[in-house]
């Protein structure tokens, strides 16, 4: 491995993104003077002759090298780049399969991109095979099923199932972004073992609402009475995400949807808060609305509520420019967050998820880092932004607050944490901003 640290992504080391006529890099987007940008491509893609490892790893090292040497790159603004010591191999360890366009649903958030209703213009599984052979991935690969709606891919439960049994790669992070407003029994049967986590988004408290969100009139309830059936392990591996519009962020509306939650027994699952993408900024109004909702279900028994990139930061920006330390204080909304300031916290995560809330929170404006935690046990500069990164074990020698610096493997090290006979008082559950 190079000791030389340079410019590069996660992404551009080690996923590729599928859609129906290209491969891209990432699905993150940015902006950069008031102009959307990301979506990176790697190339186009006609036929599955074209899907090569070799042609892959190039054009992937070649948007690395010209980060890297001064040359404009589409990749340039993006918050996702980072300067230090990455591998030289280029191992796929991501894959997010978007190989169509085809959605029961025209979210008004969404765009053709994903319910154009475009086949991939490749033989998914034999894409799969010529690349296992041609050893571009690692032996342990995460996937994100989406599209369109992923369940109305073509012969999607025969392929779903070839990659869920695969040896070599092992996929052991398996993502099902799916509407649910059709019911699969393959999706059923993985959630009960635990071997996939699927993620639903709802987006209304009403039939009206949901019609206006979702662009569809069939599916409300629907949706409600299938995520029920899923939940019937109890295995807490749903994730029901709320996309806030100018349509649907309403106190009303908010309350309407928590309350159906709590109709079809749904409390149990994990919530997550997002908004739109294309909007680069958020009203204030809209900030209080997603404050309340946050509060609002961890007052219904939601274990775990968080927020995405996208609120996180908006979230972070129009709450400096309104609000002092002293409102923050005096304001009962914030009160449990409030609690941990002037603390030395232990911060259980070294990705980027961790960098922006360390630079982008009320929180870390007013409290400490003590050390970081890696769940690998170690961490290639056994550094992160400055302070000490130290293996999971060194937690049980403080009594120190714990933040879990993760949404994507939040309940796995929350699991972790209690296993290890750590208190559930010293682990950080509340509103973070």
């Amino acid at each position: 491995m190079s000791k030389k640290k340079i410019i590069s992504c996660e992404d551009l080391q080690s996923s590729l993104y599928f859609a129906p006529n290209v491969l891209r890099h990432c699905c993150q987007r940015f902006f950069v003077k008031g102009q959307l940008k990301g979506d990176v491509e790697i190339y186009k893609v006609k036929d599955t002759a074209d899907i090569q490892a070799d042609k892959i790893i190039k054009e992937k090292k070649k948007i690395i090298q010209n980060l890297n040497n001064g040359t404009p790159t589409p990749c340039d603004g993006c918050p996702k780049l980072l300067k230090k010591v990455w591998e030289n191999n280029i191992k796929i360890k991501k894959i997010s399969m978007e190989a169509h366009s085809k959605c029961n649903a025209r979210c008004s958030y969404c765009s053709e991109m994903f319910y154009g209703g475009l086949n991939p213009n490749y033989d998914v599984q034999e894409t799969f095979e010529n690349l296992k052979n041609s050893n571009l991935f690692s032996e342990k690969v995460s996937i994100a099923w989406g599209g369109g709606e992923p369940v109305l891919l073509k012969n999607f439960d025969k392929i779903f199932l070839n990659f869920m049994e695969s040896k070599n790669p092992r996929f052991d992070d398996v993502r099902v972004y799916s509407n649910s407003i059709i019911f699969n029994e393959n999706i059923y049967e993985y959630l009960k073992k635990k071997r996939i986590i699927l993620t639903t988004s709802i987006d209304a408290g009403s039939q009206k609402v949901f019609e206006t969100v979702r662009g569809v009139k069939k599916g409300f309830l629907k949706i409600f009475e299938n995520l029920q059936k899923y939940n019937t392990p109890r295995s807490n591996n749903i994730i029901i995400k709320y996309i806030i519009t100018d349509e649907n962020f309403s106190i009303t509306e908010i309350n309407k949807f928590i309350e159906l939650i709590k109709i079809y027994n749904l409390e149990n699952c994990n919530f997550e808060i997002s908004t739109d993408y294309k909007n680069e900024n958020l009203e204030l109004e809209k900030v209080l609305s997603i404050i309340h909702f946050y509060n609002k279900l961890k007052k219904s028994n939601a274990d775990f509520v968080h927020f995405d990139d996208h609120v996180r930061k908006r979230i972070f920006e129009v709450l400096k420019k309104t609000y002092t330390k002293k409102d923050i204080i005096k304001n009962k909304i914030f009160k449990d967050l409030v609690s941990y300031f002037n603390e030395e916290i232990i911060v259980w995560g070294t990705g980027r998820y961790a960098f922006e809330i360390i630079n982008k929170s009320f929180l870390f404006k007013n409290a400490n880092v003590l050390f970081y935690v890696d769940r690998n046990g170690k961490f290639k500069e056994n550094s992160f932004i400055d302070k000490d990164v130290k293996s999971p074990n060194e937690i049980l020698k403080y009594n120190n607050p714990i933040l879990i610096a993760s949404s994507t493997y939040w309940n796995e090290i929350y699991s972790k944490l209690l296993s290890m006979g750590v208190s559930k008082s010293r682990i950080i559950n509340t509103l973070v901003i």
